[in-house]
């Protein structure tokens, strides 16, 4: 298996993907992106989200195709008494290993941090679980709506009289997932130069907890001082006003935040006496009274257009725009162009349009990739794989009449 060519960042790196559904396949995702080699090694059933929305042919549905380009897929039965050898050369292959099971379960299968790092001690092992391996839940099943649940972002809907809900996204999983990349990134760094390997852990639950409460501590970051404010969330986010605004003919997101934004927005809107309110100059009751000044937007936005106010918007310098519908999104020429959304043939399904890197590179630090590689169908990378390891045509034929592996059509 060599480097993958070109001047991208990670090209030479070599990463071990066990992974599965979202939060993981994200983050070797983005390392793909970057240029590293990614062997995504799946049960004989493949990874579950193969099967998930859109699905044109089987096992290829368009969320697994999203989060999978630009790898390689090795289906292995990790059970099975002949994968032994074929896990031990590729953990002496492998820079990165990377999985987001229950730690009980990686430890069965050999793919705990220490069992991985003692073969091959270079090795950045980086793995993501519902809870804290050192917390009392670290065993327990966990999936987005769950630390949804736990981490508090359910109830911030709670909070501006929604109910609890959860985000339609696989929020928590998506931000794990970034945060894992980031992750082995800084463990490749360290290693460069140190010389060695590192294990680092992602608990959804916990990080959640943290990334929900960066603006959300309130009073409660203050324990030995009261402090003014609410004793937890930011107010301006937690009143039911701040959502798309109804105007005249749809919605439009529009957001003042400092002084000058309310007071060249109000002016602008013929509403100069608001403008000069105590409630908008004093910033003290800005904060305090943000509710109330944002029912007022609401009633003045609704008096004009959409578009009239996103002008308004443009001319003050106040960030605005329409409410876009997904089928817009998806279909935007302008991502399609700027290599946001790519498209790519796959044999059997035709065009394959999917988000692209989210991160561009500068020209001569990789840029934008020509191609991204389509992802992978079921072990359509095996026979491949197996023979960079060495090895022969013999026991690459057992391992797939044994079921140790299994091939497209197998």
């Amino acid at each position: 298996m060599s480097a993958e060519a070109g001047a991208r960042p990670l090209a030479g790196v070599k990463v071990l993907d066990f992974t599965a559904i979202v939060l993981g396949p994200l983050a070797t995702r983005c390392l793909a992106d970057l240029g590293a080699e990614v062997v995504k090694v799946e049960g004989p059933a493949g990874d579950g989200i193969r099967h998930s929305a859109a699905v044109p042919a089987p096992g290829m549905g368009s969320i697994y195709m999203a989060l999978n380009g630009g790898k390689k897929s090795l289906a292995l039965d990790l059970k099975a008494p002949g994968a032994g050898e074929i896990l031990r050369r590729l953990t002496d292959w492998a820079d990165v290993a990377v999985h987001n099971m229950r730690p009980a379960s990686a430890r069965a299968l050999g793919l705990d941090a220490a069992t991985m790092t003692a073969a091959n001690p270079r090795l950045i092992h980086c793995s993501a679980s519902g809870f804290a391996q050192d917390g009392p839940r670290a065993d327990d099943p966990a999936v987005d709506d769950v630390i949804q649940a736990t981490s508090g972002l359910a109830d911030l809907f709670d909070r501006v009289g929604d109910g609890p809900r959860y985000v339609p996204s696989v929020m928590a999983d998506k931000i794990c997932g970034l945060l894992m990349a980031q992750a082995v990134l800084a463990g490749l760094y360290r290693r460069e130069r140190t010389g060695e390997g590192m294990s680092v852990e992602i608990p959804m639950a916990e990080t959640m907890s943290a990334f929900v409460l960066l603006e959300h501590m309130g009073a409660a970051a203050f324990p030995d001082r009261p402090a003014a404010g609410p004793e937890v969330g930011y107010g301006r986010l937690l009143t039911p006003h701040r959502r798309p605004f109804r105007t005249r003919d749809g919605h439009v997101a529009l957001t003042p935040y400092t002084r000058r934004d309310w007071q060249a927005f109000l002016r602008a809107a013929g509403e100069a006496e608001l403008a000069e309110h105590p409630r908008v100059t004093d910033p003290v009751r800005r904060n305090a009274e943000v509710a109330e000044l944002y029912a007022a937007l609401a009633g003045i936005l609704a008096t004009r257009d959409t578009d009239e106010w996103i002008r308004i918007g443009r001319e003050t310098g106040i960030p605005a725009a329409a409410i876009r519908p997904l089928e817009e999104v998806a279909a935007d020429p302008d991502l399609l162009r700027g290599g946001w959304l790519t498209e790519t043939e796959a044999p059997g399904l035709g065009r394959v349009r999917a988000p692209g890197p989210l991160l561009r590179l500068a020209p001569g630090a990789g840029g934008r990739p020509d191609a991204t590689r389509p992802a992978p169908a079921l072990g359509g990378d095996g026979d491949a794989v197996l023979e960079s390891l060495g090895f022969d045509a013999a026991e690459r034929a057992a391992f797939e009449r044994d079921g140790v592996v299994t091939l497209p059509g197998g």
